[in-house]
């Protein structure tokens, strides 16, 4: 953590006292400028700049009210110990990745040092996987489909195997050989269904590591994740986790209404009275796409399978049965989309303040200094801190303007999902640069 984490982060994920305090501070702060903004700012300004500026700013007060609900606390990852007999089936995941990615990732399930077996599930069809899975001591297992991609292969495999886990892996996800070690004890808990430990990557110079050992997604599984387990709201985030297979059986296998088949999953299991957990402790070491075109293809495929949750039973609006924590944080994650489109929006209405000079809202200097200064300060600050040193404001900024056009296109999903097919994220590639 000391290498990936900033130096500010880092002291204030030492100093969680401080870091409530300046939350609140920021929080309050917000919610008395935001009273003045819709109250006293609007006379004489554009309505329409108006609105689309205040709706940036309160989702803004939004975002850092849910950071903090997350960020709370962050106790450290321990091992459950391990008293009851599970037989573990370890799905391997594949379709057309390189043979020495998927080399990699058997000769990892090799080493697994609890009790397995391993499968390799193959929808590619491709007889050279046939033979990595003889060498690799793995069985081969393929189906004469693709229906339902990912999902539909799992459930073709589901009623084939007899383990009573099973930890499902991407092509690339190698794991590490205590992994199913750290997760097995879990399922002492009759009603744990799926236990999620989080996503590392080995290629450094991806297009989404800011440094080695820090990536766009650090945030989510090192601060987000283990505040939805607080909740009781993890769920499954398609690889890396040991999922319970008579919990699967039992709704009728992995969803396949969506192509986000793990988060959808998650909460139609929930809603059968089954458990989930997040482990902090990272057990596996994949691949994240190399370039740009590779990231976006991944970004677009999960905003438009988890936002089509939304016209679902299992949408976090309509489904009654989960608590009100977990309904709040599956809301949340889903609402999560809205922050690239809304930096769109900001630009937008910038845009339009700068071509015809009619203004969002009227202030005066007193206000702008003793209101608006102090509360972008205190969020941007308090963000910052909340993020324990996971990601910086810049960084931030850098994700929002690389998905704000896809997310943008993906939120229709959330009315209309359509039919899409599900692409697989290449995991190699070569960055040619450009726009």
């Amino acid at each position: 953590d000391g290498r990936r984490q900033t130096r500010i982060g880092a002291w204030f994920d030492r100093h969680p006292l401080v870091l409530r305090a300046l939350a609140l501070v920021a929080l309050a702060w917000g919610a008395v400028y935001l009273t003045w903004r819709i109250g006293w700012s609007g006379q004489g300004a554009n309505p329409v700049l108006f609105a689309a500026l205040l709706v940036t700013e309160i989702y803004g007060v939004y975002a850092l009210a849910m950071l903090t609900w997350f960020s709370w606390s962050r106790p450290p990852a321990r091992r459950p110990e391990i008293r009851g007999e599970h037989s573990v089936d370890v799905y391997v995941c594949t379709y057309d990745e390189p043979a020495e990615v998927v080399l990699a990732t058997l000769a990892g399930c090799r080493a697994l040092t609890y009790p397995h077996t391993t499968y390799l599930l193959d929808d590619g069809r491709r007889p050279e996987m046939e033979e990595l899975a003889r060498l690799a001591g793995a069985r081969y297992m393929t189906r004469p489909d693709n229906s339902h991609a990912k999902a539909g292969n799992i459930n073709h495999a589901l009623p084939r195997t007899g383990g009573d886990l099973v930890f499902v892996l991407d092509a690339d996800h190698v794991p590490m050989p205590d992994a199913l070690d750290a997760l097995v004890g879990y399922f002492d808990d009759d009603r744990m269904a799926v236990v999620q430990s989080p996503h590392d990557f080995s290629n450094h110079d991806s297009v989404q590591h800011y440094m080695v050992g820090r990536h766009e997604q650090s945030l989510f599984y090192r601060v987000i994740c283990p505040g939805k387990d607080r909740h009781g709201a993890a769920f499954w985030c398609g690889s890396a986790a040991l999922i319970r297979r008579e919990a699967l059986l039992g709704i009728g296998g992995v969803a396949t209404e969506t192509i986000a088949e793990d988060f959808h999953t998650t909460i139609r299991m929930q809603r059968e009275g089954w458990r989930s957990a997040y482990h902090d402790e990272v057990l596996v070491q994949g691949l994240a796409p190399h370039d740009l075109d590779g990231y976006l293809l991944q970004r677009d495929r999960w905003a438009r399978g988890n936002l089509a949750v939304f016209t679902l039973p299992e949408s976090p609006l309509r489904a009654r049965t989960l608590a009100w924590r977990q309904r709040l944080s599956y809301l949340s994650s889903l609402l999560a989309y809205l922050a690239p489109p809304m930096r769109l929006l900001l630009l937008a209405t910038l845009a339009v303040v700068l071509w015809t000079g009619a203004l969002p809202m009227k202030l005066s200097v007193v206000a702008l200094a003793a209101l608006w200064l102090p509360s972008v300060a205190l969020n941007l600050m308090a963000g910052s801190g909340l993020a324990r040193g996971y990601q910086r404001i810049a960084e931030t900024t850098h994700f929002e303007l690389l998905t704000m056009e896809i997310y943008t296109r993906a939120l229709r999903c959330a009315v209309v999902p359509g039919k899409t097919a599900f692409k697989v994220t290449p995991k190699q590639g070569v960055d040619l640069g450009g726009w």
